[in-house]
């Protein structure tokens, strides 16, 4: 088990924020084609398994749930309890460092500035970011954004996904569903229906611009829209904001077609519900 040391608490790693569905794994490839170490034991969402776990045990503290994060936010608005969760989250840090870093062992090097730029992703660090703000006081985050709708559908397709895949094929009713499947994702309730999952949206929204807000020059908040359709422009403003090189061709380093930004536009139905949401959207600058 390693301590973290001075030099790693004085760092200013790259903190991933934003809603669940809004690309945060997108942005995780990007920046990790910009050469920000984004962890060694990175698994197919993109999350480092080892900050993934200590913010799962964070919102487990708070009685929270990835789908129902609010009790995060009221328990670390008290002063007492961020700091004891600061101290256990430091302390999980470094014992997950060695998996975190892999073969390169580039914490062991000596150093503050040889230190490279590192960060990690997981849409819950939205709500745990006061905690790890507290473990890297020079911390810097990136708020990605997304359609709400477009988050939404999405959700409720991977819930879709699931339960055929729980239930080898076949689609019970959700009651079915709670009794006999209520794991993983399927766990959540909240994916079931696009209007709670939309609810969910604003809730991650208001609290990432709560605390970009706080950060100030120290976050960055971009659209998904942005860095599928402008490449060009969005690619250098996060290479700056990082501290490191943008290559020459940004288009080549998101991989992911423009067709995907405001896709619920080509689903008649989903039309419709951005239209009974264009009040909700319209507060975060999206049209129905």
């Amino acid at each position: 088990m390693l301590e973290m040391d001075e030099r790693l608490g004085q760092a200013s790693p790259i903190v991933v924020i934003g809603m669940h569905r809004s690309g945060t794994r997108l942005l995780v490839d990007v920046l990790d084609k910009l050469g920000v170490f984004m962890g060694a034991d990175r698994q197919g969402d993109g999350e480092s398994v080892s900050l993934m776990m200590i913010n799962e045990w964070l919102f487990h503290q708070c009685g929270a749930f990835w789908s129902e994060p609010m009790s995060v936010h009221f328990m670390l608005s008290q002063p007492e309890v961020v700091d004891e969760l600061a101290t256990s989250a430091r302390q999980a840090f470094g014992a997950h460092l060695d998996k975190y870093a892999g073969p390169t062992r580039w914490h062991l090097e000596g150093g503050a500035k040889q230190l490279p730029a590192f960060g990690w992703k997981d849409p819950r660090n939205t709500f745990t970011l006061p905690v790890w703000k507290q473990v890297f006081p020079n911390l810097r985050a990136i708020h990605i954004v997304r359609h709400g709708i477009d988050v939404a559908a999405s959700l409720s397709q991977r819930h879709l996904a699931a339960l055929l895949a729980a239930t080898g094929g076949t689609a019970p009713t959700a009651l079915a569903v709670i009794r006999d499947h209520a794991f993983g994702i399927l766990s959540s309730r909240r994916g079931w229906t696009l209007t709670e999952a939309l609810t969910m949206w604003e809730q991650y929204l208001d609290k990432a611009r709560l605390e970009c807000a706080a950060l100030g020059p120290r976050a960055l908040e971009i659209r998904y829209e942005d860095l599928l359709s402008e490449p060009d422009r969005i690619v250098p403003i996060v290479a700056e904001f990082c501290g490191v090189a943008a290559p020459a061709g940004a288009a080549s380093v998101t991989g992911l077609e423009r067709s995907r930004a405001f896709a619920f536009r080509r689903d008649p139905d989903l039309v419709d519900f951005a239209r009974s949401a264009r009040d909700a959207l319209a507060r975060y600058g999206y049209a129905a």
